[in-house]
């Protein structure tokens, strides 16, 4: 039997509006097989069939023997539950009586759905109450025991910039459109309670609303939308976006064989094939954020083609006894909307860049037609790090390796020059 989906388009709770359009489709030949955000229809309706909603006490609650006998004796029968919070009554026969004698009565069988929502709004609150002081810990205060230079809110620019990102904006619009939803449906409901206990007829339903369709349209292609974001950020296999080899990607980025004096190569040059565990050494990244719409990174590794026996930092494991003068070179570079972000964005990607286990100093540096140079060593030497930016441009820099990264200024900022 071929079924119809419609979206319902009225509140859930416009009870009497429900009623008039479940009637007005049984007119027309469908018969409702479920209620929800969706209602499924089958082409069994009979013109004249009425329909009354019945509040449940409880979402699990089922229609008790004493209750299915009381309303099949006054002509009516069961359907189904609705919604979650209905039970679905109809008769085909005029001359069945109502299923409540009066609206005061209907207003009573209302009361637990009243209490319901209020119940649900309230651990809804305390829901979001706790996931807000969880993130603010987990963000602020949350400290790691292998962080030696700890600073709370370093991120916040950072945060600022991803609560920008397409998966943040399209959870807050789907956040904003479900509360405006249960909004509206929970100032109806409240309306037709207090009409009902005043013995008044209900407010008159305003029919089905093109308005309240489009919304559920709308919020179903956000929560598919969102779901393919995050499925997409969790599995970088499905994320073209991210670990983009260094061959297919043409944005600026200061190469690492530009910094070193000794010649330097990747490894599948060097060696001419990619053994395991050394794929996609080089390889870039973007991402994207309204605040900043050009916002991408570049890992490179190189190795020296000139192989000796002396072990130092920077060599890899010994392949045959033979070790390589091995460099790596981090790069983030950021193009943002608004020039007061660009230091504080800069401060924050160091920090991201920041290896905890090791403290840090940090020194200002000059440069002409530079707005800051902030350079980081650590006691050991082999890690530094550099930020630099120029007007709305940053670029900011982890590296391991001989070279000292101030000497190399004029290469390291031409991504944030445009003379």
């Amino acid at each position: 039997m071929k079924k119809v989906r419609k979206i319902l388009p009225l509140s859930v709770y416009d009870i009497p509006g429900i009623e008039a359009w479940l009637e007005e489709q049984a007119n027309a030949g469908l018969f409702p097989d479920s209620l929800d955000s969706w209602v499924t229809f089958i082409p069994t309706g009979v013109p004249g069939t009425r329909f009354r909603l019945v509040p449940q006490e409880s979402r699990k609650a089922s229609v008790s023997p004493e209750q299915m006998g009381l309303y099949r004796n006054a002509g009516w029968q069961y359907a189904f539950p609705a919604a979650g919070i209905y039970f679905l009554f109809y008769t085909t026969d005029p001359e069945a009586v109502e299923v409540y004698s009066d609206w005061e009565s209907r207003g009573i069988s209302l009361q637990p759905l009243k209490r319901r929502l209020s119940s649900y709004r309230r651990r809804k609150l305390a829901a979001y109450a706790l996931l807000a002081a969880t993130l603010i810990w987990a963000l602020f205060f949350f400290e790691s025991k292998y962080d030696v230079q700890p600073d709370h809110f370093s991120q916040l620019t950072l945060i600022l910039l991803d609560l920008f990102r397409p998966t943040a904006l399209l959870l807050l619009l789907c956040a904003v459109g479900i509360g405006i939803q249960a909004r509206r449906d929970e100032r109806l409901l409240r309306r037709i309670c207090d009409a009902l206990t005043e013995g008044m007829a209900p407010p008159p339903s305003k029919g089905p609303s093109k308005a309240i369709v489009c919304s559920q349209i709308i919020l179903a292609a956000l929560a598919v939308s969102l779901a393919v974001s995050i499925i997409i950020s969790q599995f970088d296999v499905l994320n073209p976006w991210d670990h983009i080899p260094i061959s297919r990607f043409f944005a600026p980025y200061v190469s690492i064989s530009s910094i070193e004096q000794e010649p330097v190569l990747p490894w599948e040059e060097l060696l001419e094939e990619a053994p395991p565990g050394r794929e996609g050494e080089n390889y870039a990244g973007r991402k994207f954020s309204l605040l900043s719409p050009v916002w991408y990174t570049v890992t490179q590794k190189a190795y020296s083609p000139q192989g000796d026996t002396e072990e130092h930092a920077f060599s890899p494991k010994p392949e045959n006894g033979v070790e390589w003068y091995a460099p790596n070179l981090d790069g983030t570079y950021c193009r943002l909307l608004l020039p007061s972000l660009a230091r504080p964005a800069a401060q924050a990607l160091l920090d991201d860049y920041r290896l905890v286990n090791l403290e840090w100093s940090y020194e200002e540096l000059s440069c002409p037609g530079l707005d800051f140079v902030i350079h980081a060593t650590e006691p050991n030497g082999i890690w530094q790090m550099l930020a630099i930016g120029r007007d709305c441009s940053i670029a900011v820099f982890r590296y391991a390796g001989r070279e000292w990264l101030p000497d190399h200024l004029q290469v390291l900022s031409a991504t944030v020059r445009f003379e």
